[in-house]
């Protein structure tokens, strides 16, 4: 940084709080604060600067930022905010900036006494995007912080050893902005030719009233009277609005922007994996050999040849899937077909997500078609005046074998139960270096992820914003979408899909929110202690465009700290076909994992030619009853009527 004339040399430390991030464009749709410059205390501004120029109150200095191979280099404001001063100036643009966090630091060098005709270097160092970095500068500065800052003068040890992370030589290294920091090599999407940025955002009541949105609406009251209609229509309306509001005072709804050149060059060379399955449509389960195929995609952006794409079959067959609950072929009846038809789809693709981390540990991102965690109370005992009256059936070995890894011990009495097992799996994905999220793109009938948002939201940030207090607000909102609401609009009717396509606009994202999707409440007291162990997801939405429904995407705690980067991700492969609105690599293998009608009816037939000799060979004569029963009847046989007229 010398300029020949000998001037002595200072960086200046400053441990970012979080209204200095207003800065920067990619923080501000979620920033609490109104701030939009990083403050500087006063003391240390008296050394950076010359009496005349601390005495006017402020100035431009010509400034060079940097952060990783970003190079921005513009005239910045530098004056006196009440009895501090702040840097400030245009804001500085760039999605690489939205990694920046609290407590990362932010480096600024310069001569000391500096009367604004000489640059300053000023350096960010983000944890997340290099911890090594980080941790170099926090082992030299964090005990000589005050009020945040710190000072270094040429000649001190410290200096030198921060010299290494903001040196003067950068002032003569190629300026470039963020946005060309792009290869050339990956264009960006060619542009939907009928679709038009509108002039302004719409208001709710205009987005209420769109053909998409209103054709939804109908489809959700079309039996109510024509009244009670737009009574829905006018509380759906109202909600919107008031949590739309809400959430943007709270910082809760952040904005994805729409650039397939940056994101793509973003993750060049980070491998992307998909997951889905589909189960043969066997008419019962039980003892019966199940037909499974889970397909795994695999992608790497920025790559060229055959290794760029990778598909799998990770799972075709699982011979016996449910074993007796003495050892031995399940030959019991269980009421609730659908109970073990899920508990079968629930395992068999959270199985191929394992099978998939496990091969390829390199992966950054799985997503699997469909809810991470699922409520799992379902799939307990059949209880009857407080005893067991139809057990659940427990695994059989060979089914544990193709669920979980081999390294896995052997598992016996209660662990073989889809519980214990399936929270097995779900553990096995927290383990794993990958972010790995649920991908939904069906429309929701609860309003469960409503209601974990009214309890995020602190009573006091959102009181000046609302015209009645807090907690009757939320009271009121909870019941006009609770299910026991006896309103003539119906409050189950209105869920999250309908109620947070209209309160996003496209590109935007709710923040995520923890959502428990297996309460105590709801659990059997025997299996409480294993139920209280699965992980709580974070749950959010996003919304592509204006006419599809809004995604929802659940992701692990550990990975909320790139939520931004994964919404981005499915967003921008939700855009990769013309007309699209999901993630094009999940809609590839969901094709792909399907079982067709035409090879289930084969399976169907051996299923029940397999399950009808072994009830011969047992002699089991209920068995054989109940199977003749299912497989010779159908679902409006006399014999399955309601009890109420036998």
């Amino acid at each position: 940084m010398a300029d020949g004339r000998g001037l002595r040399q200072l960086i200046i430390v400053r441990s970012l709080v979080e209204s200095d991030l207003g800065l920067f464009s990619a923080h501000r749709a979620a920033a609490r604060s109104k701030q939009r410059a990083i403050n500087i205390n006063a003391p240390v501004a008296r050394q950076l600067l010359s009496p005349e120029f601390f005495a006017s109150g402020g100035g431009e200095i010509d400034s060079l930022c940097v952060f990783g191979k970003v190079r921005i280099r513009a005239p910045r404001s530098f004056g006196k905010t009440h009895k501090n001063w702040r840097l400030g100036g245009n804001k500085i643009d760039g999605e690489e900036f939205a990694s920046l966090d609290s407590k990362d630091f932010m480096l600024i060098r310069s001569v000391a006494g500096n009367d604004g005709t000489h640059p300053i270097i000023i350096t960010f160092a983000c944890r997340q995007a290099d911890r090594v970095v980080h941790a170099g500068i926090a082992a030299i500065a964090e005990r000589s912080l005050h009020h945040s800052m710190a000072v270094y003068k040429e000649g001190e040890a410290a200096f030198a050893a921060l010299d290494r992370y903001c040196p003067a030589s950068l002032l003569h290294s190629p300026v470039s902005t963020a946005h060309a920091t792009i290869s050339k090599r990956v264009a960006s999407m060619p542009r939907d030719s009928v679709e038009q940025k509108p002039q302004r955002a719409r208001t709710i009541h205009e987005k209420v009233r769109s053909p998409h949105i209103l054709e939804r609406m109908l489809q959700v009251a079309g039996d109510l009277s024509a009244p009670a209609q737009l009574r829905f229509m006018d509380t759906v309306e109202q909600l919107a609005s008031q949590l739309r509001k809400v959430l943007l005072h709270t910082g809760g709804i952040i904005r994805i922007e729409k650039d397939h050149a940056r994101l793509w060059q973003k993750i060049a060379g980070k491998s992307v994996g998909f997951v889905d399955g589909g189960l043969a449509n066997l008419s019962m389960l039980g003892s019966a050999p199940i037909a499974a195929r889970v397909g795994g995609y695999v992608v790497t952006p920025g790559m060229r040849g055959t290794d760029r794409e990778q598909f799998t079959v990770l799972k075709c067959l699982i011979d016996e899937l449910y074993a007796h609950a003495e050892g031995g072929v399940y030959s019991d009846t269980f009421p609730d077909i659908g109970a073990l038809r899920d508990a079968a789809r629930i395992s068999i693709e959270t199985a191929g997500a394992v099978r998939m981390l496990s091969d390829r540990p390199d992966l950054s991102w799985v997503m699997i078609h469909g809810a991470l965690v699922n409520p799992v109370s379902r799939y307990t005992d059949v209880m009857q005046g407080g005893a067991v009256r139809h057990k659940f059936p427990d695994f059989s070995e060979s089914a544990l074998g193709e669920l979980l890894p081999e390294s896995d011990p052997p598992r016996s009495g209660r662990d073989r139960n889809f519980i214990s097992a399936h929270l097995r799996q779900l553990e096995l994905l927290q383990k794993s270096g990958a972010v790995v999220c649920g991908v939904v793109e069906r429309e929701s009938t609860t309003s469960s992820v409503c209601r974990a948002v009214l309890e995020s939201l602190d009573d006091d940030l959102i009181r000046s914003v609302l015209p009645i207090p807090p907690a009757r607000w939320k009271s009121e909102f909870r019941h006009a979408i609770d299910p026991a609401a006896d309103d003539d609009y119906e409050g189950q009717r209105i869920n999250d899909s309908l109620l947070f396509r209209c309160i996003l606009d496209p590109g935007e994202a709710l923040l995520p929110v923890t959502l428990d999707r297996n309460e105590m409440r709801r659990a059997p007291e025997a299996w409480k202690d294993v139920i209280g162990r699965y992980p709580k997801p974070k749950v959010s939405y996003l919304q592509t465009t204006e006419w599809s429904a809004p995604i929802r995407v659940e992701m692990f705690d550990k990975d909320v700290l790139r939520y931004r980067d994964t919404a981005a991700l499915v967003m921008h492969c939700a855009f990769l076909l013309p007309r699209y609105a999901f993630p094009v690599g999940l809609d590839i293998v969901d094709k792909f994992a399907k079982i067709p009608n035409w090879m289930s009816r084969p399976i169907n037939t051996h299923t029940a030619v397999t399950a009808l000799k072994r009830a011969l060979d047992q002699g089991d004569t209920k068995l054989f009853d109940s199977l003749r029963r299912m497989l010779c009847g159908s679902g409006r046989e006399w014999l399955l009527r309601p009890g109420i007229y036998r």
